[in-house]
């Protein structure tokens, strides 16, 4: 289990999505973060993941090919 903090770039680079809809999802409160300091947040990628599945499967939108 890998639990390495990924910046928004690298998230989204993972993800097959752009930084700007990281943060989008960020501001709708549709993916966890962790806030370091108030200006630096990372990602966990398999959290990240489980609750995009989790949004997909409540709403049947899927927000990974956005």
């Amino acid at each position: 289990m890998n639990h390495d903090l990924l910046t928004a770039e690298q998230l989204a680079k993972r993800l097959g999505v752009r930084p700007r809809t990281v943060n989008e999802w960020l501001r709708a409160g549709l993916i966890p973060a962790t806030r370091l300091t108030p200006k630096v947040i990372r990602y966990d990628l398999e959290q990240v993941v489980t609750a995009l599945e989790q949004r997909e499967k409540a709403t049947g939108v899927d927000h990974a090919s956005k």
